[in-house]
């Protein structure tokens, strides 16, 4: 509900998805565009994900896999997406993570860092 209310006083999208071990990419950033793949593209139609939203929640963040958690580091971080050979800006002004147990490996230790406890 929090993020929600964030949204409305940005003025942006929202976006929220409860992440599981199986989550995929294309549930977070998008699914590949078919169009673009005909041309040898590789583009995803990012419009209403994360790389789109003002506010997002992320639930059980920690349980992202490898191929969500790199693109995700540098959207933290950096607030671009890679798609395709471009580099977009993400309008993302506030992220909120919850789950109910710290990482305990330390290929999250990374993911960990970007958020204030």
């Amino acid at each position: 509900e929090i993020g929600r209310r964030l949204s409305q006083l940005c003025g942006g999208p929202f976006f929220q998805r409860l992440f599981t071990r199986f989550t995929t990419p294309e549930e977070i950033f998008g699914p590949l565009s078919l169009r673009a793949l005909e041309n040898d593209e590789y583009i995803r139609c990012i419009d209403g994900f994360l790389p789109t939203a003002t506010v997002a929640f992320l639930d059980e963040i920690f349980k992202a896999n490898s191929a969500i958690l790199n693109t995700l580091l540098t959207i933290l971080n950096e607030r671009k997406f890679d798609n395709g050979g471009t580099r977009v800006a993400c309008p993302l002004k506030c992220v909120i993570g919850a789950s109910n147990e710290l990482p305990d490996s330390e290929e999250l230790d990374a993911l960990l860092d970007r958020f204030l406890l």
